[in-house]
């Protein structure tokens, strides 16, 4: 009976874990859509845009790593990271494509968030 008791705990326990982990993505998912949303929206009136992609950057490394560091797989934040730090220099260089990569970086973190996403094909 001890044992019984003991696994269930033990499988309570994981699945605590893994809906804070899928809340918190999800948390800060919604706060980093919302920095690149600001970024786009000053792309689009041509106004401070240098500042809304520094403070997207200072929030990704700052609190959205942090945050996630211990949920996710470090490979997705590097792809994420990446994406981000394409922002200012296709900005500085005017190119074409800043709004694509904007919605890249959003992709990269909706690919995150369905990572966390618990799946039956996964444990299968």
């Amino acid at each position: 009976m001890k044992r019984l008791i003991i696994s269930l705990a033990i499988i309570a326990v994981i699945i605590a874990v893994g809906a804070v982990a899928l809340y918190t993505v999800g948390q800060e998912n919604d706060r980093l859509y919302g920095h690149i949303e600001a970024v786009i929206s000053a792309y689009e009136s041509g106004e401070g845009v240098e500042e809304k992609i520094a403070e997207l950057k200072s929030f990704f490394e700052k609190s959205y790593v942090r945050a996630l560091g211990a949920f996710v797989d470090d490979s997705f934040l590097a792809e994420l990271s990446e994406s981000i730090n394409r922002l200012g220099p296709m900005y500085g260089s005017d190119c074409d494509e800043f709004l694509a990569e904007c919605e890249s970086a959003r992709t990269e973190a909706q690919r995150i968030f369905l990572a966390e996403s618990p799946r039956l094909y996964r444990i299968l």
